[in-house]
């Protein structure tokens, strides 16, 4: 079987008679090559980069299932889990091989990230060469794409793994496509469904595929004719309903993974309530963030890793502005209808972006740069064929444009290479986005926590404070706040932080950690009953919580309920192996007079930790007959 590609139109670049554009066009790696070394050398700082403190623990860091490795339990893991609000199989099983080869290495981490942009850069410049038959266009867009700073966020975070693998499902589709299209059949349009899905079981944000694959039937595939005369819109209205029909079974699959999609954010209580996020401001953000995306793609500076939601602070002019924007250059590109590339490039960016514009809020951010990665190609192929054509059509001289496509692909490489350098770790990251983004409330957040990493509590409490100030609701910066104001001994204010984290948390362990740092801080405080109901309700939302487990034997303990109390350490040393559990194992059946008991108890904490001074004195006792030990305990 031959590769799957798109049918070359007939057109050519108007510098295609030279000797150099003849090279090129019957050698395309050439070219191929250089877009790889361009790529290398912008992002060369990411193999110096390390993880950061944001989604990167849950994605690989402190993920027990990802740290296994690729093996049967964790594949079958990867398909069930619906953590980290998605549904993504393949992403997992990517960390996974990345972790049984490279460990907890993020050098190889990277190096994986880095060669699926590679892949996806490639890709996309023999897309557009098979599609088009045009090489320095399709050159330049691909240029663009591999150097620009917004695609960044993408490659420098390992956490966005999952859109560099569906973007390059999605590119691998488009291929199918073209294949199916050259000679239609059901094997080939089985391989674009198998692609489509392998996509979406890497990020959910290809869903729009049937819908881009109606704008490629129109250009460059033309398989639509121009509806731009009386007489050929009833042709093409027949043709595009019998082309829609088409895309019906992938459309099948959209509402698959929609559902799955809503079911995995609504479980883990990420997509925001509506009394926070009502759906006018969740529409004028997501008008006001089209535009946005468009003016980064333009000045791509002061980028962040996450940009606020502006709430009711939006105001009237802006969404209106942008809807003014949207609705002219659409009308535009309808008058031109001619011109097809526009809009197919117009209309892949504003659908394209439909799933993560923001009127399903999920998180709280205004607009992400890795939103961009798939989307904002459409608008560069929409510019770079304008021009050329503009030129083409007035016999210009190209020179001029290709000395300007040079500059302005040095100035995207030095700024994606400087923008891959603030990923060096949480700390440079977060003080970065608070450089260019004030009132964030996620980077204070973050940053704070950072410090804490690096045992800094006096430097975060600060961040942490600012964070619940601007943003009195996020439960995570509450819990922090807690922590911090705990080991300053400050128990009623950091009491009141916990219950706040408790009430505004969304993911059922935040809230349950939230619930055992308010029982601990009511254990110091003696209220035993109180703190054991604490212990209980952590224990509630994640029954694997073995910190629960021993803090609440140690209140039952305290409480003279010895019985269970035993049963508490013994369900946290199922949970592992602890040697603070065996030794209080010990102490509960000493008080219930099972000395033999508690003889085994200490000989397993001993086992574990043969330096634990007081479970040897006990175990020396009991074995030799002398009265135990006294400890503070036991004055309860």
């Amino acid at each position: 079987m031959t590769a799957p590609e798109i049918p070359p139109a007939p057109s050519t670049d108007a510098t295609n008679s030279s000797d150099i554009a003849a090279r090129f066009r019957s050698r395309p790696w050439l070219l191929a090559l250089g877009l790889i070394a361009l790529t290398l050398v912008a992002y060369w700082p990411t193999f110096s980069n390390g993880f950061v403190n944001y989604d990167d623990p849950g994605y690989v860091v402190q993920n027990h299932f990802v740290q296994t490795g690729l093996n049967a339990s964790s594949i079958a893991w990867a398909w069930r889990a619906t953590i980290m609000a998605n549904w993504h199989p393949l992403t997992w099983m990517s960390h996974m091989v990345d972790v049984r080869l490279f460990r907890l290495n993020p050098a190889g981490h990277h190096a994986s990230s880095l060669f699926l942009h590679i892949v996806n850069v490639v890709l996309l410049f023999l897309l557009l060469l098979k599609a088009t038959g045009y090489l320095w266009r399709s050159s330049l867009v691909a240029a663009i794409f591999a150097v620009h700073p917004l695609n960044v966020e993408c490659v420098a975070w390992i956490s966005e793994r999952k859109s560099l693998l569906c973007t390059a499902f999605l590119f691998l589709a488009l291929f199918a496509y073209g294949w199916y299209v050259r000679k239609p059949g059901v094997a080939r349009y089985l391989l674009i469904a198998l692609l489509f899905a392998l996509g979406l079981a890497s990020k959910p944000m290809i869903i729009t595929l049937p819908f881009a694959l109606l704008l490629l039937d129109y250009w460059p595939l033309q398989r639509l004719p121009a509806p731009g005369s009386a007489d050929s819109r009833p042709l093409f209205w027949k043709q595009l309903s019998r082309l829609a029909l088409e895309k019906l079974p992938l459309l099948l699959l959209s509402a698959g993974s929609a559902y799955i999609t809503v079911f995995s954010q609504a479980k883990t209580n990420t997509i925001a309530a509506n009394a926070f996020l009502s759906m006018p401001i969740r529409i004028a953000n997501a008008l006001w963030a089209y535009v946005m995306y468009i003016a980064k793609g333009i000045w791509p500076v002061h980028l962040a890793i996450f940009y606020p939601h502006p709430e009711n602070t939006i105001g009237w002019w802006r969404p209106a502005l942008a809807l003014v924007v949207i609705l002219f250059f659409s009308l535009f590109c309808l008058r031109h209808l001619e011109r097809r590339y526009l809009s197919v490039g117009w209309f892949w960016y504003l659908g394209c972006l439909v799933p993560v514009i923001g009127a399903i809020q999920v998180g709280r951010q205004a607009m992400a740069d890795r939103y961009a990665y798939a989307t904002l190609p459409g608008i560069v192929v929409l510019v770079v064929w304008r021009i050329a054509d503009h030129l083409a059509e007035r016999r210009m001289k190209t020179e001029f444009a290709g000395v300007c496509a040079v500059l302005i692909l040095i100035f995207f490489s030095v700024l994606t290479s400087r923008q891959t350098t603030y990923w060096k770790d949480s700390l440079t990251l977060f003080q970065h986005a608070l450089a260019v983004t004030p009132n964030n409330f996620i980077a204070e957040t973050n940053l704070g926590e950072a410090f804490m990493q690096i045992g800094r509590p006096d430097l975060a409490y600060d961040h942490f404070l600012r964070a619940t100030q601007e943003k009195p609701h996020f439960g995570v910066a509450q819990y922090n706040l807690g922590t911090v104001l705990a080991g300053q001994g400050r128990r009623e204010e950091a009491r009141e932080a916990f219950q706040m984290a408790i009430r505004y948390g969304q993911e059922a362990p935040d809230v349950a950690q939230a619930y055992h740092n308010l029982g601990i801080v009511m254990l110091d405080e003696n209220e035993l009953s109180q703190a054991r109901a604490m212990f209980s309700e952590a224990l509630r939302l994640v029954p694997t919580k073995q910190s629960s487990y021993l803090a609440r034997g140690m209140a039952n303990f305290r409480l003279n309920d010895y019985r269970a109390a035993e049963s508490d350490f013994i369900a946290a040393g199922s949970l592992s192996p602890d040697p603070g559990a065996y030794f209080w194992m010990g102490r509960c059946r000493e008080k219930v007079g099972d000395l033999a008991g508690a003889t085994e108890a200490y000989r397993k904490a001993l086992a574990l930790r043969p330096e634990m001074k007081d479970a040897k004195e006990r175990l020396d006792a009991l074995l030799s007959g002398r009265p135990l030990p006294f400890l503070s305990q036991d004055n309860n």
